[in-house]
C-alpha cells in the first residue's frame, strides 16, 4: 500500500513539474512575441523628418535661382545629401527633439547612434522642392544578432 502511495506521489510530482515547465515555455514565448521591433516606425519617422528638413530648409538655402539650384543639386543625385539625427535635433530650434528622444531599439533598449543614424535625400531631375527619393539608415542594433 505504501509503495502505491509513493508511486502516485512520484507520478503527481512529475505531472506538476511538466505542467510548470510547459507554462514557463508558454509565458516565455508570449513575452518574447510581445516585444515587437520598432524599426519600421523609426525608419518612417526619420524619413518624415528628413523630408521636412529638405523641403522647408535645405532646398531654400541651395542656390539663388532655379538654374543654380539645379546645378548644385544635380551633384547629389547618386551620393545623396546626408542629415544625421544630431543635425536634425538642432534644426528649427529643436523642432524634432522630442521625436529624436524616442529613437531607441524597443527590443534591446539601445539608443540609436546620433551620428550614424541618418536620412539620405537623393535629388532628381527637374530638381524641384519635392523631386527626390529618401532613404533612412538606422544604427540602433536592429541588424545585429
Amino acid at each position: 500500500m505504501e509503495n502505491k502511495n509513493k508511486k502516485k506521489n512520484n507520478n503527481m510530482n512529475v505531472i506538476i513539474i511538466v505542467v510548470i515547465v510547459v507554462l514557463a515555455i508558454i509565458v516565455g514565448v508570449v513575452l518574447g512575441l510581445g516585444r515587437k521591433s520598432n524599426e519600421k516606425e523609426l525608419d518612417s519617422s526619420l524619413k518624415e523628418m528628413g523630408k521636412s528638413f529638405y523641403e522647408n530648409f535645405y532646398y531654400e538655402q541651395v542656390g539663388s535661382s532655379a538654374d543654380e539650384r539645379s546645378s548644385l543639386l544635380s551633384k547629389f543625385t547618386t551620393v545623396g545629401i546626408k542629415i544625421d539625427l544630431d543635425n536634425l535635433g538642432r534644426y528649427n530650434d529643436g523642432e524634432f527633439k522630442d521625436e529624436i528622444e524616442k529613437f531607441k531599439n524597443s527590443k534591446t533598449n539601445d539608443k540609436c547612434n546620433k551620428t550614424n543614424t541618418k536620412v539620405i535625400i537623393y535629388p532628381k531631375s527637374p530638381y524641384g522642392k519635392t523631386d527626390y527619393t529618401v532613404k533612412a539608415e538606422l544604427d540602433c542594433g536592429f541588424g545585429e544578432k
